[in-house]
């Protein structure tokens, strides 16, 4: 197998290696800034309702029920809770969850429930806080949030929408009745996907494309300092260029064809031949063209060279280029 052969086949080889790094790259990538997206939506829902629940406490130009009030702000435990009562001056209510939940959950969308008569969810100030958890995540492009409160969906950013490649976060309801639910969206750019790949993955394709370089480098290096074009022969070290690359070839077909490029085109008697290279064989003639159909087989792959056959005569090496030197 030539060099040629070797390069054409295992440049694409190289070529789907490289393309297949970058996907699985761009793929782990892709799933950790949605993780990121997701993670910065709840918390920005999360600071919200905090700042919410302070403003509760400390506003006192909001008046509600002292056993109310007592009940948001108290602590919560760690068990697991599948009802609440919830005991008012006026009233004793009890919400039941669909499934049991640790109580820290089960009381935020309770409270969600009852702080959206008392301050309701400000969706401009969870925009702003998703855009800021959004920045501390590295992640640039546009973003959004919808707000749903009893299906009238509110946009935070009139008059923009998402495109159709934004992503779009999972719909979180906030509160028990999922009246109230939240959705983030994102047109993350590429320099996001960029900085959520794994350093390992631009180590492995450095050293991919410098393995692929030193290949190509010693498939390449030797005959790039060898000339361009020309058919070039060493009776003395035996070795046979054609442009520039060197060819398998016998001794004995290597001066026959030295033979016939002496005569720069003109025709070689059979006998001329012969005389040299089989003197006091009768079967000269058949074992001289058994050889010019091997050295044919050489220059098969050249198409600038051939041996032309001289009926009745016998044969001429036809050069459409002309060589620069010939070596004996």
């Amino acid at each position: 197998m030539n060099k040629r052969t070797t390069t054409l086949l295992f440049s694409p080889v190289f070529i789907l290696a490289c393309i297949a790094i970058c996907d699985i790259s761009f793929h782990y990538s892709r799933t950790q800034v949605h993780t990121a997206i997701n993670e910065a939506l709840q918390e920005a829902e999360r600071l919200h309702y905090d700042d919410r629940l302070n403003t509760f406490q400390t506003d006192t130009r909001l008046y509600v029920d002292p056993a109310l009030k007592a009940y948001l702000l108290a602590p919560v435990s760690n068990r697991k809770i599948k009802s609440y009562t919830l005991h008012t001056l006026e009233k004793k209510t009890t919400y039941v969850f669909q499934d049991s939940l640790p109580e820290a959950t089960a009381r935020k969308m309770l409270n969600e429930y009852l702080l959206d008569d008392i301050l309701p969810a400000d969706a401009e100030q969870i925009n702003q806080l998703f855009q800021a958890q959004l920045a501390q995540r590295h992640i640039s492009g546009m973003a959004g949030v919808f707000y749903t409160h009893t299906q009238a969906r509110t946009q935070t950013r009139a008059g923009i929408l998402p495109t159709a490649s934004a992503y779009r976060t999972p719909v979180y309801p906030l509160d028990l009745t999922h009246s109230l639910q939240l959705q983030g969206w994102t047109d993350y750019d590429f320099l996001t996907l960029l900085r959520y790949v794994p350093v390992a993955c631009y180590g492995v394709l450095c050293l991919a494309l410098l393995v692929g370089g030193i290949l190509l480098y010693l498939l390449h290096g030797k005959q790039q300092k060898k000339p361009a074009k020309g058919l070039y022969i060493d009776l003395t070290h035996q070795a046979l260029l054609i442009d520039g690359i060197q060819c398998a070839i016998s001794r004995l077909d290597l001066q026959i064809l030295h033979q016939l490029w002496e005569k720069h085109g003109e025709c070689v008697d059979r006998e001329a031949i012969t005389s040299v290279c089989w003197p006091h064989d009768p079967q000269a003639n058949e074992k001289l063209e058994a050889h010019i159909q091997t050295i044919r087989k050489v220059l098969q792959d050249f198409p600038d060279y051939r041996i032309v056959t001289v009926k009745g005569r016998g044969y001429y090496l036809k050069c459409t280029l002309t060589a620069d030197n010939v070596s004996n």
